[in-house]
């Protein structure tokens, strides 16, 4: 029996795969010199965004809207922050 949990992280495989694809030819493009470190910041940061979101969503799941609201809230802030000063270590020549 497929469980709901099994088609979530499906899913979500699936599309980080077209994530990194999407990264790659978003940094060739934009002309950033990516090393090894900022691919493993820029994973980082991805994964942090996932796990805010999927934390938040599963206690909206579990009928405490208000703690999950919360959650997305305080980290949307936390990862926007985040992203920006990945952004500026990206761009930084």
């Amino acid at each position: 029996m497929i469980t709901n949990l099994v088609i979530f992280a499906f899913l979500i495989g699936l599309l980080s795969g077209g994530v990194v694809v999407g990264a790659i030819a978003w940094a060739k493009s934009l002309g950033l010199n990516m090393n090894w470190w900022k691919w493993l910041l820029s994973g980082l940061w991805y994964c942090l965004f996932l796990f805010f979101l999927a934390a938040g969503f599963t206690f909206i799941g579990e009928g405490e809207a208000a703690a999950g609201w919360k959650v997305i809230g305080f980290s949307g802030v936390v990862v926007i922050v985040l992203g920006v000063g990945l952004w500026r270590v990206l761009r930084g020549k």
